[in-house]
């Protein structure tokens, strides 16, 4: 398999010797599956970027990109797609104690990628600020712990990052982070320390598509076959802090998210037994490694951690009138439209998975969540065998014309009651005729109470079609979006009932 050979030399782990019998198993599957991205493909993806970052800097009136050139071949992948979009880059080497080979790469790729390099040595400023933090904490000036090395690892980068944004500022110009996604999921990045104004390799592995688009875009092979390392004097290189090789990495991050699609419910607990390594030793410590080092190092990924304020969604307020107003047209994000929480995306993927062990179709009949629960169940992969359809039945209306729900029921009761959700089942399944279950929601989501009815009463009702309507009186809190993110869930988990 030709594509097989290329991802183990570019990865660098064919020097190192063959792999575990279960990595090199899960290789081959998941080369055949196509997650790691056969050379026409990261053709196309590696044009697609590179028009991403072109349309940026037309549509945000910038154009020039200031990166530290680490020596490593993120950083030269970085500068070499931007200089191919056409942007004036602007290559910094900012030794801090570094081994004199690694900024020398630095330099070379500036020279083979055609930027300018200007250079800072930063060890000065570097000892002034152990000297002044270690008043503080005499331990931090001489200690060799790991957590101690961890700290003074991340002085350098926010030493190095200060130094990048005052050059952005000098060129009118913006920071391009280097990071990729391998690192992303490690964490081997420091906080304000590594993270830019825009990452454009962050979506490429480690171990394949980085060193493939290096190769690709001219980068120099020293730099792109040269060890990893995080240049902040931690440890013994990247895969050493790491505990696997980045293929390893990336092969055992891809089989937890396969796991996980199959069965969103399993814990982290759970997992290595789940992926069936008991026999390889060396896969059975990378599989603990991926995970102590994603379970250590998830806020990173959601920083900052932004709580909502309790009586408005502010927050999606601004994101609104930067979106509408001021965003550049090319990172207009549609993807919140259909984007779901983990535990309700794992719960809406249980109720399909049951759904399509027990051959059962469903039909929803929703108002207060407007669609959302079909939505939910459709985001999943085995969407197209288990739902039959939606009905989104907002107004009293559409209650009476697509469900049949009576006229004199909703005059007599409101629309927020339980025999107009048991009967909004009733319709959706007589309408339905493939379908085997319905699932059906009428409630008050807010802001304000409806009809003399309370914010966050709402009603749930289960049909199976062998069985009779059951239906739930739910009160949830909260902003309305609370409410129906609240009312999916419950849903979700009545479906699952009704199944049961």
């Amino acid at each position: 398999m030709q594509h097989l050979d290329e991802v183990l030399e570019l990865s660098r782990q064919r020097p190192r010797g063959p792999l575990s019998p279960w990595f090199e198993t899960r290789l081959r599957e998941q080369v055949g599956a196509g997650l790691f991205l056969p050379p026409s493909e990261l053709q196309a993806v590696g044009k697609r970027l590179v028009q991403q970052l072109a349309e940026y800097r037309e549509q945000a009136g910038v154009s020039t990109a200031v990166l530290g050139m680490s020596g490593g071949v993120d950083s030269a992948v970085t500068a070499a797609l931007l200089k191919e979009a056409g942007w004036r880059v602007v290559g910094y080497t900012l030794p801090i104690e570094q081994d004199p080979v690694e900024t020398e790469r630095g330099v070379e790729a500036c020279h083979a990628l055609g930027i300018e390099h200007l250079q800072l040595d930063l060890s000065e400023q570097y000892h002034c600020m152990v000297a002044g933090l270690g008043s503080l904490d005499e331990k931090l000036r001489s200690g060799d712990t790991d957590a101690l090395r961890t700290r003074r690892g991340n002085m350098r980068a926010r030493l190095r990052m200060i130094t990048l944004y005052d050059q952005a500022h000098r060129w009118g110009g913006l920071v391009a982070s280097t990071d990729n996604f391998s690192e992303l999921g490690a964490g081997f990045w420091t906080l304000h320390g590594d993270v830019g104004d825009l990452t454009p390799v962050q979506s490429l592995l480690k171990s394949w598509e980085v060193p493939w688009m290096a190769h690709a875009y001219g980068v120099p092979e020293s730099t792109w076959r040269a060890k990893p390392t995080d240049g902040l004097g931690i440890g013994e290189g990247d895969e050493a802090q790491i505990g696997a090789t980045y293929l390893e990495w990336d092969v055992t991050v891809f089989a937890v998210l396969d796991v996980l699609r199959r069965n969103p419910s399993l814990s982290a607990e759970q997992i290595p037994d789940v992926l069936c390594a008991g026999d390889d030793p060396v896969a059975v410590r990378a599989i603990a490694a991926v995970l102590r080092r994603l379970r250590t190092t998830w806020f990173k990924r959601m920083n900052p951690i932004a709580l909502d304020h309790p009586k408005s969604d502010r927050l999606s307020m601004l994101d609104m009138i930067d979106d509408r107003l001021f965003r550049p047209a090319v990172l207009r994000d549609d993807r919140a439209l259909t984007s779901f929480s983990g535990e309700i995306v794992a719960l809406g993927q249980r109720l399909a998975n049951e759904l399509a062990d027990k051959k059962i179709r469903v039909v929803t009949a929703e108002s207060c969540t407007a669609g959302l629960l079909g939505a939910c169940i459709a985001a999943t992969p085995r969407s197209s065998s288990v739902l039959e359809g939606s009905f989104v039945a907002y107004s009293p209306s559409m209650k009476i014309d697509a469900l049949g729900v009576p006229d004199a029921l909703i005059q007599e009761r409101t629309v927020y009651d339980p025999e107009v959700a048991r009967a909004m089942a009733e319709g959706a399944l007589q309408r339905a005729k493939g379908a085997g279950l319905a699932i059906a929601i009428t409630g008050v989501a807010g802001p304000e109470p409806d009809e003399g009815k309370p914010v966050g009463l709402v009603y749930i009702a289960t049909l199976h079609r062998s069985g009779t309507p059951q239906v739930t009186e739910c009160h949830f809190s909260g902003q309305p979006r609370e409410i129906v993110a609240e009312t999916v869930r419950k849903a979700l988990n009545l479906g699952l009932e009704a199944l049961d």
